[in-house]
């Protein structure tokens, strides 16, 4: 069965360094990975998550690494009908804040939460 990269869709062929997202993000032979295939993605898109991650927590400037839990704050308005948020579409007021933030933010007291 064919495997193909989580972010482009290439295919993962056995000579291809791809990257196990759920594990360590070192590059690995696609040939080489045994187990779970799910979370792979090849070097080229591995490398540029690194260099441009997909998203910075607003309030600490630290990127969001892959399978991080991560909060989004999105700005809503109260109408007639209740308030109306759209939360399929992301906008530019949208915040995106980590664990670590949010744990921050919902208890200013700082008290270390364990999950």
């Amino acid at each position: 069965m064919a495997e193909y990269c989580n972010i482009c869709g290439r295919e993962l062929l056995e000579d291809v360094l791809v990257v196990d997202t759920s594990l360590d993000m070192k590059p690995i032979m696609f040939r080489d990975v045994h187990g779970d295939r799910s979370d792979l993605i090849c070097i080229d898109c591995a490398i540029d998550s690194v260099e441009n991650p997909p998203f910075v927590c607003s309030r600490c400037g630290q990127p969001i690494e892959f399978n991080e839990k991560f909060y989004i704050f999105k700005e809503a308005v109260t109408k007639p009908g209740g308030p109306k948020v759209d939360f399929k579409e992301s906008c530019l007021e949208d915040k995106y804040v980590c664990s670590t933030c949010f744990d921050e933010i919902m208890n200013p007291d700082h008290e270390e939460i364990e999950a």
